[in-house]
């Protein structure tokens, strides 16, 4: 008799317990994930926090927590981890009554990107092992890496001869914003120049003179296209990498500097797009948009989407194309940017055994640097 009854005590604390749990079991749990950076440099290190906090009287003996990352983002071997498209994690953790544990998770970011968690998955166990409960959880955490600035032996030779030809042929204009004194009035000058009050007061006419301001501006347009029979993403990824340390050096000399690819960003789905400037934030203005191009996706027509950009608004910019595509709509563009007498550059990442024909009239603004495939 006294068997029957631990039997049946141990069929009912069995039925209670696992009633508990499927109702409770993710009752007070919260489960966070968080990068130690919001943006790193591709070759870094870089931290995966994961917090796991139970609230509640109930003890979780068997908690998994699983989400999956980009393989871009390497991850120590153990078995925790599975890689294949994805970087899979599925740590299994012991988590008591009212208690918080974390992990801390190292990885090296192995190519530039724009990464993102976008969900949890948590199963949870009963005491007794028997039954698996599931939820899905919603995360919205990003990391940027950043390209790192080109390292080709000869490419800071060659931006430093582009540098010497931005400031030789940089134009001085006026500056409305400073003024350098006043004179008399001279035929040509503009109505709106004149300074009425200094007029009034001296009964001639007399003119505001400003102070002139050197206009330093380099455009770099990026063109994605890949017209090779085999996709040729280092090629691509080494033009990122050129864009990046152009970007940087020209910064460097307080150059202002704008960004135009034909590449697609990963957030907008769009072109991507930096307007001219020389402010503290513009290089990492300029990285970010750098790490979401998106290659997976194809690069839109260069010269139909570029042209309007390259053709239309000031003259007095240098002008850098950083293009491995020399296909003849590109080359037709660059063709008229030199009969409009623009100031250009064509700097070309190459494999050492490709063949390409350079318009005769665009060699001396053509620079090629080989690229060891992979």
């Amino acid at each position: 008799m006294v068997i029957v009854w631990v039997i049946l005590g141990a069929l009912v604390f069995y039925l209670a317990e696992t009633h508990f749990y499927e109702k409770y079991w993710n009752k007070n749990l919260d489960v966070t994930l968080s990068f130690s950076e919001k943006s790193v440099m591709q070759g870094e290190k870089c931290y995966l926090s994961e917090l796991v906090e139970n609230r509640k009287w109930l003890p979780l003996i068997m908690l998994k927590v699983k989400f999956q990352m980009s393989r871009n983002l390497r991850f120590p071997d153990d078995d925790g981890s599975s890689v294949t498209d994805q970087f899979y994690r599925n740590d299994v953790l012991t988590v008591f009554s009212w208690q918080r544990v974390t992990r801390k998770l190292e990885f090296v970011c192995k190519k530039r990107g724009y990464y993102q968690v976008n969900g949890i998955d948590l199963v949870g166990g009963d005491l007794f092992f028997s039954k698996e409960m599931n939820e899905s959880r919603s995360s919205n955490i990003f990391l940027y890496v950043y390209p790192k600035p080109s390292e080709i032996p000869g490419f800071l030779s060659a931006l430093q001869k582009l540098n010497g030809e931005v400031l030789t042929k940089r134009h001085l204009l006026e500056d409305p914003f400073e003024y350098r004194g006043i004179r008399e009035y001279m035929p040509g000058d503009e109505m709106k120049s004149i300074n009425w009050k200094a007029s009034a007061r001296s009964g001639d006419l007399r003119v505001n003179q400003k102070n002139y301001t050197a206009l330093k501006t380099v455009r770099l347009f990026i063109n994605l296209e890949d017209g090779g029979i085999w996709r040729r993403e280092e090629l691509l990824e080494e033009s990122i990498s050129m864009a990046a340390g152009c970007a940087l050096f020209f910064l460097q000399q307080g150059i202002q500097i704008s960004l135009y690819s034909n590449g697609c960003d990963r957030i907008s789905g769009n072109r991507s797009v930096v307007r001219a400037s020389a402010g503290s934030g513009q290089m990492e203005t300029v990285n970010r948009m750098l790490a979401r191009i998106d290659l997976s996706k194809k690069a839109q027509d260069f010269e139909k989407v570029m042209k309007e950009d390259v053709l239309s608004g000031e003259r007095d910019v240098y002008t850098i194309f950083i293009s491995a595509s020399a296909s003849d709509g590109f080359q037709e563009l660059l063709g008229e940017c030199r009969k409009e007498h623009m100031d250009v550059a064509w700097i070309a990442p190459l494999y050492p055994d490709m063949e390409v024909k350079v318009r005769p009239e665009l060699m001396e603004n053509f620079y090629r640097f080989p690229i060891e495939k992979q």
